[in-house]
Formats: structure tokens, C-alpha cells, sequence
């Protein structure tokens, strides 16, 4: 993240545009797919709800569109680490917890992978908790004194 930087509104329309677009693509219109080819695989699974998929979907696309938008702002932080902590249930929910069953011709196969999943969310806490973190360590840059010159002294 890049504080205080001058950024043109055609730049940040655009970006939000783009944003609109990709986070669209990868939060709906992917996660619809497969959801419908996963309804009679895994059916613990979150994605198997079109409900499930619209509703994060727009608070996916609301929090990026948002941290697009007002880049280089203080108010892009909490829709960063909104994202960052949306990313955390979203996965939770898809994977159940990390217990994913599959049914397939009668068998039930339960795949356990919790550790995998902690270690998976782990990056997006930090990702959420960095975001407010790099805001208080420019806003502290930006208050603190200048350090003195050093410019020899004559003395007499």
C-alpha cells in the first residue's frame, strides 16, 4: 500500500472498473460454475448454494471495488481488511472447516485437512492485520521530527 500519493480519478474510476470486472469473474460467475458441478459430489460444500455464492460475491465485489477506488487513501484500509477477513470465512465455509465429504456412487469419502486450511488462512490475517499496520507506521513517518543534518559546527 502506497499512502499519500496523488491519484487521478480517471485512474481510480478505472480501477474500479477493472476491479468490478475480475473480482466479478473470479467470485461469481467461477464459483457458480462450480458449484453446479460439484451439487451431487460434495454437498457439505458452501458452493453448492447459488445464494451462498451471490451473497459473498457482492461483498466481495463492494470491498475491492472500494479498495480500488480510494487507493492511497486512509479509508482504503478497512475495505482491505475487510476483504482480507472475508477471503478467511469464504474459505472456511467452502472447505466446511476442512472437512470436505465426497459422495460418489454410494461411497462417502471424508477428507480431513484442517491443518492445510490453517495454514492456507494464516497469510490472510496477516494480509488483513498489514493493511492497518502499514497505515500507522506512514501516518508515525509522516509526524516524526526530521532528523537533525549533519552540518559540522565551528566552534570558537
Amino acid at each position: 500500500m502506497s499512502f499519500g500519493r496523488k491519484v487521478t480519478m480517471r485512474r481510480r474510476i478505472l480501477s474500479s472498473i477493472w476491479a468490478f470486472i475480475v473480482n466479478f469473474v473470479l467470485w461469481i460467475v467461477i464459483p457458480y460454475y462450480v458449484g453446479t458441478l460439484l451439487v451431487g459430489r460434495v454437498p457439505d460444500s458452501a458452493l453448492t448454494i447459488p445464494s451462498f455464492v451471490y451473497e459473498f460475491g457482492a461483498l466481495f465485489i463492494i470491498l475491492e471495488v472500494g479498495a480500488a477506488f480510494f487507493q492511497g487513501k486512509a479509508i482504503s484500509v478497512p475495505f482491505v481488511s475487510g476483504a482480507a477477513l472475508l477471503s478467511v470465512v469464504y474459505l472456511w465455509l467452502v472447505t466446511n472447516g476442512g472437512n470436505l465429504t465426497v459422495t460418489t456412487s454410494g461411497i462417502d469419502i471424508t477428507l480431513g485437512f484442517q491443518l492445510l486450511l490453517y495454514v492456507l488462512v494464516l497469510p490472510l490475517i496477516w494480509s488483513a492485520m498489514k493493511a492497518p499496520l502499514s497505515y500507522l507506521v506512514w501516518r508515525r513517518s509522516m509526524g516524526a521530527p526530521v532528523p537533525p543534518t549533519a552540518v559540522p559546527t565551528v566552534s570558537s
